[in-house]
């Protein structure tokens, strides 16, 4: 019995070793994403929280950053991106992952089988993809504060039209 056995362990080392590859969607797409971020103008910081606020990553336009597709298991990952420049009113983005569906369908239909669908490529996250992809930021002048974070009395004629649609004038009653 243990000389059977042992012919047997090389072929059984390798099944093991090749079962985290078996989804598709994992041996074609990977488990992270490359996302471009960008700003106008140029040289804003940028914060990568996930959607528990954890810091993930940060740095300047442009910049390129792989973050991980899967939030867990059969979960997209969900990421708040937050850009500031100087001057400048912050602009928050989310990001989100959608259901990549060529690879991870297609691609275990003919390869990796069930343990793709249900274990690999829900386990790593590849079976989604990161919308978007390149992330570009306009950030407007701040108009409400001064560069010593006080506040800051500005002419109508200072304030960009779609802000000055959104107030409300002093005495009104709504």
């Amino acid at each position: 019995m243990k000389l059977r056995f042992r012919r047997f362990l090389p072929f059984l080392a390798l099944l093991v070793g090749i079962l985290p590859a078996i989804g598709c969607a994992t041996i074609m797409r990977g488990s992270d994403q490359k996302i471009a971020f960008q700003s106008d103008p140029t040289g804003a910081a940028i914060t990568v929280y996930d959607e528990d606020g954890m810091l993930i990553a940060n740095g300047t336009t442009p910049i390129t950053i792989p973050l991980k597709k899967g939030g867990g298991y059969f979960q997209a990952a969900k990421y708040r991106v937050v850009f500031e420049a100087p001057g400048r009113a912050n602009k928050e983005i989310w990001l989100s992952g959608d259901l990549e569906g060529g690879w991870y369908i297609a691609g275990n239909l003919l390869l990796g089988g069930f343990l793709g669908w249900l274990v690999v490529d829900p386990l790593t996250g590849a079976m989604w993809n990161l919308k978007p992809s390149t992330l570009n930021a306009r950030l407007d002048k701040a108009v409400s504060t001064a560069p010593d974070g006080g506040l800051r009395v500005v002419m109508a004629d200072q304030v960009p039209p779609e802000l000055l649609a959104m107030a409300t004038p002093l005495g009104s009653s709504n």
